[in-house]
């Protein structure tokens, strides 16, 4: 059941924020619907039944007002580059926990960065809680303790989306410039965008990725400490963003299968891979968002975390839908 705490979301009126407040709302929660967007704010709370809020982030007093009487905040308003860290401060200052669905490497370091400040507060810090991290960060810790500790890390994932919002376009837009980036013996080393082009076998067939300045990469060194780290995104095929069956309606979710891998390498050689299936990306995020705040709100998490740290390598399994594979069949 839903705990009793009073959250908020954050850029509820988004694309992705509605999707949240409807599974919110249906599972039992009642959250204050927040963003600058009065008009289609008010219009979702109506439609829900839920409480709402007016709150901008250029007005620091207001905003810490408007966090008074919540215990957390779920920030669903991309790019994160602009809300995460303005946001994550004024709930440190207002001792509220704070979980985004973002993954922007720089607002990654940002928010680690906050740690000491978080355990201080007595509060959590999670960013990340949405598909492209959780399914590889929970698979990253996965193989690594298979391999008694990760010296080197591979991530990748492939999602399937029936309706991409633009808060997720703009994010990577603005991501892209940093270049590709990985991690080699613990430091983050700048990579040509484009360069590492590779094949990994996923299991709707190979899959052509590149390395990518996803906040990935640095929930991964979180999660696991390894020094040499890489993570692929999928290079984008357009008919996989809106796979299409003899009919799509019948096909409903069953048309769309998003997938996570990770593999990791021990000190000895030793090597350990493994998958993560599930449906369309939005729906895990989702799930896997309001869950993360019902695992948070519960008061045991002091400091800033990756979601494996947070919630554990299993995680995803708690999901509907999701699977994980240590070896691929022969279809």
């Amino acid at each position: 059941m839903p705990e009793a705490q009073t959250w908020m979301l954050y850029g509820a009126a988004g694309h992705t924020g509605a999707l949240i407040a409807k599974h919110a709302q249906e599972r039992g929660h009642r959250p204050l619907l927040a963003g600058r967007s009065g008009p289609p704010l008010a219009a979702l709370a109506e439609a829900l039944g839920l409480p709402h809020r007016v709150v901008t982030l250029e007005d620091p007093t207001a905003l810490r007002a408007a966090l008074a009487d919540v215990d957390l905040v779920l920030n669903a308003a991309g790019p994160f580059v602009r809300t995460a860290a303005g946001l994550a401060e004024a709930c440190l200052d207002a001792g509220v926990h704070y979980v985004d669905i973002g993954n922007e490497l720089q607002v990654f370091l940002t928010l680690y960065g906050l740690h000491q400040r978080a355990q201080e507060a007595q509060v959590a810090v999670v960013p990340g809680v949405g598909f492209g991290v959780v399914a590889t960060n929970c698979l990253a810790r996965y193989v690594s303790e298979k391999v008694g500790g990760a010296e080197r890390l591979e991530v990748a994932s492939k999602a399937a989306i029936a309706q991409q919002g633009p808060g997720a376009a703009a994010a990577r837009r603005e991501n892209l410039p940093y270049g590709g980036w990985v991690r080699k013996s613990g430091q983050l080393l700048a990579n040509p965008l484009g360069a590492g082009v590779t094949t990994l076998p996923l299991p709707d067939g190979a899959c052509r990725v590149m390395p990518v300045p996803t906040g990935d990469l640095e929930a991964a060194f979180h999660a696991t400490h390894a020094p040499d780290i890489i993570a692929y995104a999928a290079i984008a095929d357009p008919a996989a963003l809106n796979p299409q069956a003899s009919s799509s309606e019948a096909a409903g979710a069953r048309a769309y299968r998003s997938f996570g891998w990770a593999r990791a390498t021990g000190t000895d050689g030793s090597s350990a891979q493994a998958w993560l299936e599930t449906g369309e990306s939005y729906a895990f995020t989702v799930a896997a968002c309001v869950h993360a705040a019902e695992e948070t709100l519960k008061g045991a998490l002091k400091g800033a975390f990756s979601p494996a740290v947070a919630f554990g390598a299993d995680f995803p399994l708690t999901l509907p839908g999701t699977t994980r594979v240590d070896t691929l069949g022969g279809s």
